[in-house]
């Protein structure tokens, strides 16, 4: 036990000179760590040396954090790091040691979770041998391009909508890679100037990772840069092809032309196109952009642009607005999905604004809180942190940034497995993790219910998810107004409190009658509460028959499917409970609809 002590302190100590005090003794080499030891650089640096802890945890000490994170990373996967590089891994570390910041940030930019920390550094490699001193001037453009291209799946991939319009798919594409998206930059730097050049790596994987040839970005800057603000507004230059709509694809004004940038601005395709267009301009003039898709209020499919619009870069923040172009507000499109450009994996746009917008405003105190989240699970475990410790831990890192979503989401899983059972504070957490959240409700729904876990009082979980439902409405989000309301009632039915989840349920449908992603849902729960009230069939039916004709009959010139799904679901109700002369009403007006679209008089 001593010997162990002694060699933790030891290891402790050499951390707490090197990372610190290292400009004492700026000709030392740095001390090695072996790959078996290497956690314990995490244990130390939140709970070793005091004067260390607490500025583990203290805003403006993120390069200190950054250093012991990447030294730690360094020994744990030290082999693995070394593969990667190849022949050229002791000149590549050798080089990397003389430029420390680019070194931290490169280290503790790979996602341990989703990243190949061989292959990152395999791409890294080939943009230090085509030009090392470019890789030096732009650190964080180099990082950027190192994270997307180690992942297949990273950079967006356009080539299903050149085999559905039966276009032609230019070679050149195939030879576009990583090496080539940085060289365009650096050789173009000149005439894309700008803030953009300046932006933090997690904005620029939304630049780097595309496959676009060099001539079509050459096209795209010469026929947008000067539109550059506001580039999401080109969208519309594509002319929408209704007969590639009409034949559900099977003629396309594209058929046998090359799938180039000019080439669809030339002759058009439906919204994929159009889409996918202005978001490679986009990506061409450097400034971060993704295609999104979603799923419209009927049922219906869509795609649009999203991009970032940077006003200004400084060390300190970005200023900038995620925007949108093409998200028709007839069709409800409040969430859509794109392919995150380091993982692979799909993520909502609403977390792409949530996390640009913690890189944006604060960008070193949520990177700070962000290693410290990394360290969490290995000090815990190290450790064998009591619950109530972790609890601390992570009040701290929420201390120093509140934003800190893996913090949170930690904090929501202690209380739903039931190891945090302090209603008080659950509901305390609960309205914090609300009002922290206010401009991304989708994040804050993914937590309070879990935090109200401890929470068994009627009237406090009634209270909050009442507020939930309100604040959604008022942030002109009916689809997590309509979520909210659900879980309300679930708790409501649990209480046997059946007439007031009928009435908050029918409140929530009358307001929201274009939602067809979820009334039907709605609906169908209002069908099941009906069974325990007395004369719910005849609730129910007076219902029906005053909410259909607040549905919207039409979707453009087309019949809505979700308009007659929901006759076609009132009818089989209505007479499954002998409730025949309403059925037949209700018949009635879904022939107007299929036959004229006209309102339901």
């Amino acid at each position: 036990m001593l010997l162990t002590h002694l060699r933790r302190v030891a290891i402790a100590i050499g951390l707490f000179v090197t990372v610190l005090l290292a400009s004492a003794r700026p000709t030392e080499p740095p001390k090695v760590v072996e790959a078996a030891d290497a956690d314990l650089i995490l244990v130390d640096l939140v709970t070793g040396p005091t004067a260390f802890v607490e500025k583990s945890f203290t805003k403006g000490e993120y390069k200190g954090v950054r250093a012991a994170y990447a030294k730690y990373f360094e020994a744990k996967h030290s082999p693995i790091l070394k593969a990667g590089l190849g022949d050229d891994a002791d000149a590549i570390l050798e080089w990397l040691a003389a430029n420390p910041e680019l070194k931290e940030t490169l280290l503790t930019a790979i996602d341990p979770d989703n990243d190949n920390p061989g292959g990152v550094m395999g791409v890294f490699r080939e943009l230090w041998k085509s030009n090392p001193e470019a890789v030096k001037a732009h650190p964080n453009l180099a990082v950027a391009t190192a994270v997307v291209w180690d992942n297949p799946k990273g950079p967006y991939d356009y080539r299903g909508h050149q085999v559905r319009t039966r276009s032609l798919l230019p070679e050149r594409m195939a030879k576009v890679g990583a090496v080539e998206n940085f060289k365009y930059v650096i050789d173009h730097a000149t005439k894309l100037k700008g803030p953009h050049l300046q932006l933090p790596w997690e904005f620029l994987v939304h630049v780097v990772n595309h496959r676009t040839p060099e001539e079509e970005r050459d096209w795209a800057v010469s026929k947008y840069l000067s539109h550059r603000p506001g580039i999401g507004t080109i969208y519309k230059d594509v002319e929408y092809d209704m007969v590639m709509l009409r034949t559900q694809s099977e003629v396309c004004k594209l058929n046998g032309k090359p799938y180039t940038l000019a080439s669809i601005r030339e002759f058009g395709g439906v919204c994929a196109m159009q889409a996918d267009f202005t978001s490679r301009v986009a990506k061409s003039l450097l400034v971060p952009a993704e295609y999104v898709g979603g799923e419209s209020n009927s049922g219906g499919r869509h795609a649009w642009i999203m991009w970032a619009e940077v006003k200004a870069v400084n060390k300190d923040a970005v200023a900038f607005t995620l925007e949108s172009f093409g998200r028709y507000n007839i069709d409800q499109y409040y969430v859509g999905t794109l392919r995150n450009p380091q993982t692979g994996n799909e993520m909502t746009d609403r977390d792409l604004e949530r996390r640009l917008t913690a890189v944006g405003s604060s960008p070193q105190n949520s990177r700070q809180a962000d290693l410290l989240m990394r360290a969490y699970p290995i000090v815990s475990e190290k450790k064998e942190m009591t619950t109530a410790r972790r609890l601390t831990y992570l009040k701290k890192v929420l201390g120093l940034y509140p934003m800190c979503d893996s913090a949170w989401t930690e904090l929501a899983a202690l209380h739903k497995d039931g190891k945090l059972t302090d209603p008080a504070d659950a509901t305390e957490l609960a309205n914090k993790a609300f009002a922290t959240f206010a401009k991304f409700p989708d994040f804050s729904w993914t937590l309070v219910d879990a935090l109200l876990t401890p929470q068994k009082d009627k009237g406090s979980r009634t209270r909050l998810f009442e507020r939930l439902v309100f604040s959604y409405e008022q942030l002109g989000r009916p689809d997590l107004a309509c979520e909210a309301r659900m879980k309300l009632v679930e708790y409501q039915v649990d209480a046997k409190d059946h007439q007031k989840a009928f009435a908050g349920l029918a409140n929530t449908i009358r307001k929201f009658p274009s939602e067809g992603r979820y009334v039907p849902k709605m609906m169908t729960k209002l069908q099941d509460v009906t069974k325990d009230i007395k004369g719910g069939p005849d609730q129910l039916a007076r219902f029906y028959l005053e909410v259909l004709p607040h549905i919207p009959p039409k979707r453009g010139d087309d019949v809505s499917k979700y308009c007659v799904a929901m006759h076609e679901q009132a009818t089989t109700y209505l007479k499954e409970n002998g409730k025949m002369k309403e059925a037949a009403l209700v018949e009635q007006n879904l022939a107007r609809v299929k036959g004229s679209g006209k309102s339901i008089p």
